[in-house]
């Protein structure tokens, strides 16, 4: 009866922890360092480790290489890096070994799918330390869609943790998404100042044009600039809503160039020179 329950107690035990139990886990349930060996040598349980066992199987999935790995480190341990970006959906396939570390913030530790985890800013500045600077960006874009990316908590952890080799390469990767400075104003003064000092003629600047207030327009060549801020677009309203914009302008002969506050910021002279090379391409188009 005893042993019937024990099996029972291990199987539930296993099947919460991805097929993984340790030996004091065992030892809890009131298995002995014997009955463990009988139920190795019987193919019950696979040894990993003299403390770690896989329940009834050799193979363990990526979760179970995942819990393998925390339980074998012990109390506080968090899967973390390239195993943590893995963990949280932002890569597709999961590196081997597992990386796992300790939390140095409170605001580093996380839980998904029943495993302990560096939170997802953490994660970034770990995984920014070795990743291909486009794997990081495609991480940072895929959490932004999971709704996973905490601006704010990235900005903070960049502040803090001073000393870490992923702590550049992060703050370079987040700068198409750190457009809190951006103000219309502000950034329509810098656009006219960009222009002029390329020697750009003035448009129109709120002009009304098919039912339309358009920042910045040159009516002879049709081309109208729109400013545009990242913030503008977290919404499927806005983004549904900007497409029939630029569609219906378009309808009206008008072509659209959206410019972003941070491109214009750090990049105001090849800004403004792009636009006079729009304009002299409208103006052959219009002119045949």
């Amino acid at each position: 009866m005893y042993a019937e329950q024990r099996t029972h107690q291990m199987a539930d035990l296993a099947a919460r922890q991805y097929g993984v139990v340790t030996r004091k886990q065992l030892m809890t349930l009131g298995y002995t360092d014997e009955m463990i060996d009988q139920d190795v040598e019987a193919g019950r349980l696979q040894a990993w480790h003299r403390s770690l066992f896989a329940v009834g199987h050799q193979g363990l999935d990526p979760h179970g290489l995942c819990m393998a790995a925390v339980l074998f480190r012990g109390d506080g341990a968090l899967i973390s890096h390239q195993s943590a970006i893995w963990l949280w959906g932002l890569e597709t396939k999961l590196e081997v070994p597992v990386r796992v570390s300790h939390a140095l913030r409170d605001e580093d530790v996380a839980e998904t799918e029943r495993l302990p985890v560096t939170a997802v800013p953490r994660a970034l500045l770990d995984y920014a330390a070795d990743a291909k600077r486009w794997r990081l960006e495609r991480a940072i874009a895929k959490a932004d869609r999971l709704g996973l990316l905490d601006l704010a908590a990235v900005s903070r952890i960049t502040d803090e943790v001073r000393v870490h080799r992923g702590r550049d390469p992060l703050r370079r990767a987040m700068v198409s998404y750190a457009e809190k400075g951006f103000t219309r104003p502000s950034a329509e003064k810098s656009m006219l100042a960009a222009l002029g000092a390329a020697g750009v003629r003035r448009p129109a600047v709120k002009n009304s044009v098919a039912g339309y207030e358009l920042d910045f327009f040159w009516g002879p060549e049709r081309l109208a600039i729109e400013l545009d801020s990242w913030e503008h677009h977290r919404s499927r309203r806005s983004f549904e809503e900007e497409r029939a914009r630029q569609e219906n302008l378009a309808m009206a002969g008008i072509e659209t160039i959206r410019i972003t506050g941070t491109r214009l910021r750090r990049e105001p002279r090849k800004v403004a020179n792009r636009v006079a090379e729009h304009l002299e391409r409208r103006h052959r188009d219009e002119a045949a």
